[in-house]
């Protein structure tokens, strides 16, 4: 709903900003002091001393302060009782009031007040109305006054106890001190306590029905409502009641504007939130702190760069910490950790919600792909988090779970324990958010058993599907996908749909992503469409991921198409997508695409599109050139690892072996193991086995620890002949502890993973899968299939080497594919690993002997076989 006032020509989520304003700013202050009578001096000098201690011995010196009714003067205990409150001294308060031989309604008044302030429970305000009624002094009761009801309020709401304030209010009516009580004498003070009780208390409705009563409102009145709507999220609601307001003629203040722009940012966004800035700026409020701060806040979230959060900061005479922290939050919303931490230093003043700040910007800007820099950031923020406790700053469950976050991201197994032990030793407590990020960094830090033993003992409601998700992720992470698929099937019989909320959703499609598993990701599809969570973006993501590693091209292309909204994410998971089936071209042109559009691309954008320059039909080495330089030079994205390794990919791909090594040499830093093992696998392509050579001999020397290497190593000795070598490596592999993984195939049929390894005979039907692969590989070698046995590594006879090649578990899985597979059905297979070329061809002859088309995606991607051709053309 739009404010109709001019907005800001050019003024995004501040969660350390201040909330909108207390509900319980509608509450006076305690009642004034009366002015001094015949005891003045003794008043003005009790007023005057700035410890309580000395103006009871001022009062006590004078006199004021007597053993008898005759020479105690109320008005000085009541001053004296007022200061040991105002210091937060509620005994010494109390034991002034308890020798006082004569009380009066304000001496009440200021205890309940004092007890309401300082968070005693509504009991003792309870017990001190009950004993000023029959508190009389000889006179009669002592009546409440509206300070005794708002001090009576303010404790309820204080304590949320809307029962014990629902008495007060009808006490209130009964002696015609609010709105309603048919006495034209109603107090205003009291009515916008009784409204900030309820709203506080959760009782909007009453809060409602109240305000409605009431003959008189002032801004503060309008404010308790408005802030009641924001904080229930009825945000609509909170801009018509705003209308309301101004038509009856009540101003704006600073409270009002801060929770309109809360309403703004959590249920509009930016123009709405630029009409509130441009109503402050109309109606002169803009320089106030707290309209200004709350300005920083929403910018953080909404803007549209930095520089609207950077503009508000520098146009307020007056900040405070709460302003510089909201400058550095915004400096981490958009990814300028340097900038942010430079803000950092320059505060003239910090406190834990700073470093709080800081410590989930490091959190949240992990650098994108470069795995390296993100466990920098984590140990960064594990540093400052360090910082925290030496200097003795409050730890709060944001501070504890932002320091577990970041020891996740570190992914260092002893820091975490480390961490671990500290969160046990400081009490910090069993919460729902702090248990759910230890299972998740015990999970990211290798712990599973721990992470597991957490989880038995899970005793949270509100955060058990954050703990199943980080569980499920965890399988997917190990490259358990049949276990994780398993663990969602349990979390669905044991809790139904409703556990089903966007993040596990997107879990659920990432696994059957991973799987490969396209029929119950399109159950998932379905399940979000009638849930209601299509709408949410990530949710929609995830479905393009998971058709596009499922084969299914054409739907992901058509629902990216058919999105009302989309992303960054969208469109790398559309490129994503398209390089899994090789389509260069498709990805360049999407990439034109994005520059029309103006969509500004990350790291990761130009990795998928530097990586596509490897699968177009002609030599797209200059292209992939230009888009590499345009990095830094157009994006201000210096190329990390991953860049450098895919550019040196697309190099070698097209033969360009010597500009692959002279930007190897080139490179800012020190070529790591990724982009050695680039070179190396661009090398088989063209048989280049002096550069392989090379390649090999520096990825031995950087990842003498890495099993795969030693296989590596392995297999190049083996096309060699030097079978000596061969199995030294591999002796020397076993020796260390260390083991290949194993090569697996799985397809699907009848909802369930039929998973094969090589020579592979657990299958309860391996009987007719073996005896099915005999005959087609028959039918094969008569359509001209020769089984190349050059990709058997082992030193045997030829007759072995055919036997091991036959059961490989690619040509298992196809085989109980075909087997099950209806007339005219697709047979899909799954490999973890690059399938071998020999694989690759008895496939091709497999599709033509059929007529079935057989798709298997392998870790390079997919590869569909049809009438006796490959769609990877290699």
């Amino acid at each position: 709903m739009a404010i109709s006032t001019s907005s800001p020509s050019s003024p995004h989520h501040l969660r350390l900003s201040p909330p909108p304003p207390s509900l319980l700013s509608s509450f006076p202050p305690p009642p004034p002091s009366p002015p001094p009578t015949q005891h003045g001096l003794p008043l003005r000098a009790v007023a005057a001393a700035a410890d309580p201690r000395a103006a009871h011995a001022v009062a006590v010196k004078s006199g004021a302060l007597g053993p008898s009714a005759a020479s105690a003067d109320a008005r000085a205990a009541n001053a004296v009782m007022c200061a040991y409150l105002r210091a937060g001294r509620l005994p010494d308060a109390r034991e002034v009031f308890d020798r006082m031989p004569a009380r009066d309604a304000a001496s009440y008044s200021a205890l309940i007040s004092g007890h309401a302030r300082l968070g005693s429970p509504a009991s003792a305000a309870a017990a001190l109305l009950a004993r000023m009624r029959l508190d009389g002094g000889g006179g009669g009761p002592l009546d409440p006054t509206e300070y005794t009801f708002v001090g009576l309020l303010t404790a309820c709401a204080r304590r949320g106890n809307p029962r014990f304030g629902a008495q007060v209010h009808a006490l209130a009516a009964k002696s015609g001190h609010c709105s309603g009580s048919g006495s034209e004498s109603g107090s205003l003070l009291v009515d916008n306590a009784l409204l900030g009780m309820y709203v506080k208390c959760g009782r909007l409705g009453d809060a409602l029905r109240a305000f409605d009563g009431m003959e008189r409102r002032d801004v503060s009145s309008w404010n308790a409502v408005l802030a009641g709507l924001v904080e229930l999220g009825r945000h609509e609601e909170a801009f018509e009641l705003f209308g309301k307001m101004r038509t009856s003629g009540v101003r704006a203040d600073s409270f009002s504007l801060s929770a309109l722009l809360a309403a703004a940012g959590e249920g509009f966004g930016l123009p709405e939130g630029e009409a509130v800035h441009g109503l402050s700026l109309k109606s002169g409020l803009e320089t106030d702190l707290s309209v200004g701060n709350a300005l920083i806040g929403f910018y953080a979230e909404h803007g549209v760069s930095v520089e609207d959060v950077v503009s508000v900061f520098q146009g307020m005479p007056v900040k405070d910490v709460i302003s510089w922290t909201g400058l550095l939050n915004g400096y981490m919303e958009f990814g300028l950790v340097d900038m942010a931490l430079d803000v950092f230093d320059r505060m003239p003043q910090r406190n834990f919600v700073t470093y709080n700040a800081v410590l989930t910007g490091f959190c949240q800007n992990k650098e994108g792909v470069r795995v390296t820099f993100a466990k920098k950031a984590g140990l960064r923020g594990l540093g400052l988090f360090r910082q925290m406790v030496e200097d003795g700053l409050e730890i709060s469950d944001v501070t504890v779970t932002g320091a577990l976050n970041a020891c996740a991201i570190a992914a260092d197994r002893k820091v975490s324990e480390q961490v671990h032990a500290f969160v046990i030793k400081c009490g910090c407590g069993s919460t729902p958010w702090i248990d759910a990020a230890l299972i998740d960094m015990c999970i990211k830090c290798g712990r599973s058993g721990d992470a597991h033993l957490l989880f038995e003992q899970w005793r949270h409601q509100e955060s058990f599907h954050i703990a199943w998700n980080s569980l499920l992720l965890a399988s997917v992470r190990d490259g358990e996908y049949e276990k994780a698929l398993s663990t969602f099937l349990q979390m669905y019989r044991s809790s139904g749909v409703g556990f089903i909320d966007e993040f596990m959703l997107t879990a659920a499609l990432g696994v059957c992503g991973a799987l490969g598993f396209a029929e119950l990701g399109k159950q998932m599809h379905s399940f979000a469409t009638k849930s209601g969570l299509l709408n949410a973006c990530g949710v929609g993501n995830a479905i393009i991921s998971m058709y596009g590693k499922c084969g299914e091209l054409d739907d992901a292309v058509s629902f990216f198409e058919r999105m009302t909204y989309r992303d960054l994410v969208s469109w790398n998971a559309m490129i994503t997508a398209h390089l899994l089936h090789r389509q260069g071209e498709e990805i360049l042109d999407i990439w034109g695409q994005m520059e029309r559009l103006g969509i500004r691309p990350d790291s990761i954008t130009f990795l998928l599109v530097i990586s596509a320059c490897s699968h177009t039909s002609s030599d797209s080495a200059d292209q992939c050139r230009e888009l590499f330089l345009s990095m830094s030079s157009n994006y201000g994205i210096e190329p990390a690892m991953e860049h450098y390794a895919a550019f040196v990919h697309v190099l070698g791909c097209w033969g360009h072996f010597d500009e692959a090594e002279q930007l190897i040499g080139d490179m800012p830093f020190k070529p790591g193991a990724l982009v050695w093992r680039s070179l190396l696998d661009s090398c088989s392509k063209h048989s280049n086995v002096t550069v392989r050579r090379r390649a090999m001999k520096h990825l031995l020397a950087l990842e003498p620890h890495d099993p795969s290497t030693y296989v590596l190593a392995s297999n190049l000795f083996s096309e060699s002949a030097r079978w000596h070598s061969s199995e030294t490596t591999r002796l020397e592999m076993r020796e260390k502890g260390m083991r290949k993984i194993p090569a697996r195939s799985w397809t699907f049929h009848d909802n369930a993973v039929h998973s094969f390894f090589a020579r592979d005979r657990s299958h309860p039907q391996s009987r007719d899968i073996y005896a099915g692969l005999d005959v087609l590989i028959l039918e094969c070698i008569k359509a001209g299939y020769e089984p190349d046995t050059t990709f058997v590594l082992h030193d045997v006879e030829e007759y072995q080497k055919r036997h091991f090649l036959m059961y490989h578990s690619a040509k298992l899985a196809a085989m109980y594919g075909l087997l099950m597979a209806a007339p005219g059905q697709t047979v899909r297979v799954v490999k973890n690993i690059r399938m071998c070329g020999d694989c690759h061809s008895f496939l091709e002859h497999a599709s033509a002997a059929t007529g079935k088309v057989i798709s298997v995606r392998d870790s390079s991607g997919f590869h569909v076989f049809r009438g006796g051709k490959c769609s990877c053309r290699e």
